[in-house]
């Protein structure tokens, strides 16, 4: 049985296993934690630090970001002082710069009480919160590394390779589900699926009984050859089974 560690949260102690991610144990003890770039299906690396909670080892209170700081002697947490009010208020001026129309970051930043970046931070105007849950899906659930991060500083973004048509990319629309932005999209069209951000085009299967598109034929083909099933298990959509 794992060790159990006593910590405290807000006031109310808690106990939890050793090595439990900080976020986990914050909502176990009932405690609010926003995210942005948090998913609990993929690892967790602390990208957009909204999450950062302030933790007293006994030594010293410093701020930590929660996804990725485990649990593994007793602390003492607090989540929503004005310290940390003021830090997620900083990241949001920030996020704001980059992303002014995103609906969920104007949101959360309003609850910070920011409304907009101060004029002397570049705005970009952009949907991508450079979060990485698609880069992280695409490779670590998918299992195909279509997407990945490239250039550095105010040019970093999401890209497939030299911004062309990757044909290692299944047309699975995973990275759109996933993104916190919606700024990844997807549409089917005439038996065709398309992901204009990557630049991916692909045929879509027909339904053998309702003749309905139903699946990208790359997708198929991918579960097919990576669970060892017949394709022909594909030529019936869910709904006519």
């Amino acid at each position: 049985m794992a060790e159990l560690i006593k910590i405290t949260v807000n006031g109310k102690e808690i106990a939890v296993p050793y090595d439990t991610p900080l976020i986990d144990a914050c909502r176990e003890a009932g405690a609010r934690v926003p995210t942005l770039c948090h998913n609990e299906n993929l690892p967790a690396y602390g990208v957009c630090r909204i999450c950062s909670v302030e933790v007293n080892e006994g030594r010293r209170t410093r701020i930590v970001p929660s996804c990725v700081y485990t649990v593994r002697k007793e602390v003492k947490v607090e989540t929503d002082t004005d310290r940390i009010r003021r830090h997620r208020a900083m990241l949001l001026k920030l996020l704001l710069a980059r992303c002014p129309e995103v609906e969920v970051v104007k949101k959360l930043a309003a609850e910070y009480g920011v409304a907009a970046a101060p004029e002397r931070f570049v705005k970009r105007n952009d949907d991508c919160i450079l979060c990485g849950l698609c880069v992280q899906t695409c490779r670590n659930i998918v299992g195909v590394a279509a997407l990945a991060f490239e250039s550095r500083g105010t040019d970093r973004k999401v890209a497939v390779p030299f911004d062309k048509e990757n044909p290692v990319c299944i047309a699975c629309g995973a990275c759109a589900y996933i993104c916190p932005t919606q700024c990844i999209d997807f549409h089917d069209e005439k038996g065709v699926r398309h992901l204009d951000k990557w630049h991916r085009q692909a045929e879509m299967m027909v339904c053998e009984k309702c003749g309905k598109y139903w699946l990208p034929d790359a997708f198929q083909n991918e579960m097919a050859h990576r669970m060892g099933l017949d394709p022909a298990s594909f030529k019936v959509c869910p709904d006519c089974r």
